[in-house]
């Protein structure tokens, strides 16, 4: 479904721009359809700027991003407006992807307006079954992003996300801000969701313990490279690379 070929992303610095920094280096892997992709590595190590290129935020210095076919690198504007219904992000601060001075109603029925979603049903009765399936009731609608908490945000972007079908989630440490106990009710639903409806994941987290809890492979990232890629038994149980034993080791030691 998506196929990322030796994608890099090069930047100069210096005063005659002769200095080079590869934030990403002939990267390459796939994710099936209804997969959960897990993809870990430090701070740094080129998952944020990755995750930009395959969004189409960012453009890329060399090689190929495919969706169901369709090369990324190539799209023009008119054809990301409908990509982006299929390939969806859920992020870190789900508060920032809200307008501030808007209420929850606002924020859900932003895409159904946008992408002009079944008419079939009122917007409405939409946005109710929306925010029912991931336990948000009609008494929250009125409030403003800062009005609630960081859990109750997450479920609602996700919420949001899944409203247009996509057929990828991007989810880009949707957990890391959220308590313990928060934390697991937004894993639940996301793999809910993945079961449900069948929606291919590439899960970011620097948390081993929830790529081991929700993905079927993973990819270890290192210095803008992946070093590594395979199932989570393969990776987690008997690890080949160095730096893939080294992040492993010290989450033990934790």
């Amino acid at each position: 479904m998506l196929e990322i070929s030796h994608l890099s992303k090069t930047y100069t610095s210096g005063f005659l721009g002769n200095r080079r920094v590869d934030a990403v280096k002939d990267v390459s892997f796939q994710i099936h359809s209804g997969e959960i992709f897990g993809l870990i590595g430090e701070s740094g190590s080129g998952k944020t700027t990755l995750t930009r290129m395959i969004g189409g935020f960012l453009k890329p210095s060399s090689g190929e991003i495919t969706f169901e076919g369709k090369n990324l690198v190539k799209a023009n504007a008119r054809e990301w407006h409908q990509l982006r219904q299929q390939i969806q992000f859920v992020f870190q601060h789900p508060q920032l992807t809200f307008h501030p001075r808007r209420n929850i109603y606002f924020a859900c029925a932003e895409p159904i307006r946008l992408y002009h979603l079944d008419r079939h049903i009122s917007e409405k009765d939409m946005i109710r079954h929306m925010l029912r399936r991931v336990g948000i009731s009609e008494d929250q609608w009125h409030k403003y992003p800062h009005e609630i908490s960081g859990g109750q945000a997450q479920r609602i972007a996700i919420a949001r996300a899944l409203s247009l079908n996509p057929k990828l989630l991007i989810c880009d440490e949707p957990t890391s801000m959220l308590d313990v106990s928060v934390q697991a009710q937004i894993l639940r639903l996301l793999l809910r969701a993945n079961e449900k409806y069948h929606v291919a994941m590439l899960f970011i987290s620097h948390d081993l313990d929830v790529i081991r809890a929700v993905c079927q492979r993973v990819a270890v990232m290192h210095k803008g490279e992946i070093v590594e890629t395979g199932t989570i038994e393969e990776v987690f149980g008997n690890p080949k690379h160095e730096y893939t034993k080294k992040l492993l080791s010290a989450h033990m030691e934790v």
